[in-house]
């Protein structure tokens, strides 16, 4: 399992299409993952430190699995199969021991994104925030370089992705920021070292790269992560 942090949400301004793009920790590899509006709304009022009026579905979902005595341990996205994401939440019991709950990757990143943020300050000791934006207030005033895998920001409640799936799906982006497209029959930059991909996975891969290629500010990435940018 690879852990992943949350980039940005980004939005298609030819079919409104939102997409989540999951950047794995320590690596210039990126995942993107197709979601709901509904859900990426979720996501981006958590992210933005925004307190809706009433709760939304998933913090219902967060406060059902404290008030039983459990908590999320971790989300893992296990799967991608004919174009579509699998994923977990794991779950520690009160009595001991841990369970699996299936759920799509959209609603197990709005589960773990409630649990907050932690970012390591130049000490070394980890600060934890309830928002992703306080997180990255707190990077930019120690000056630590945004770039440099220490201090990336991180959800509490960790994000993790199987390998094989990134071996998909993940895209490698370039120094110019922009992606590393496979010519068909060529296995794409993110898989190298694995066994070649099938011509059906290389013509998804390549639509799914010419879909980012139209996702306005996707050069920018690594920016505040935001909703309908």
């Amino acid at each position: 399992m690879l852990e992943m942090v949350i980039d940005s949400i980004r939005v298609s301004l030819m079919n409104y299409q939102r997409v989540v793009v999951l950047k794995q920790r320590g690596s210039d590899r990126f995942l993107p993952i197709w979601i709901g509006s509904p859900e990426a709304d979720a996501i981006a009022v958590k992210l933005q430190d925004v307190t809706p009026p009433r709760p939304l579905t998933h913090d219902l979902l967060g406060s059902v699995i404290s008030t039983l005595g459990a908590s999320v341990d971790h989300v893992v996205v296990t799967d991608l199969s004919n174009d579509t994401f699998y994923a977990k939440l794991v779950l520690t019991l009160n009595g001991g021991g841990q369970t699996e709950v299936d759920c799509r990757p959209s609603d197990a990143i709005a589960v773990a994104v409630r649990g907050g943020y932690s970012v390591t300050g130049a000490d070394g000791e980890e600060n934890w925030f309830p928002s992703h934006e306080e997180a990255q207030k707190f990077r930019e005033n120690e000056g630590l370089d945004a770039t440099d895998e220490r201090y990336e920001i991180r959800a509490k409640v960790p994000i993790l992705v199987d390998e094989s799936v990134l071996e998909k799906a993940g895209i490698v982006m370039d120094k110019d920021g922009g992606t590393d497209t496979p010519e068909p029959g060529t296995p794409p930059k993110a898989a190298p070292a694995h066994k070649p991909l099938s011509k059906e996975e290389l013509e998804r891969m390549s639509a799914f790269t010419e879909f980012l290629k139209d996702l306005p500010g996707l050069e920018d990435l690594g920016e505040t992560p935001r909703s309908g940018s």
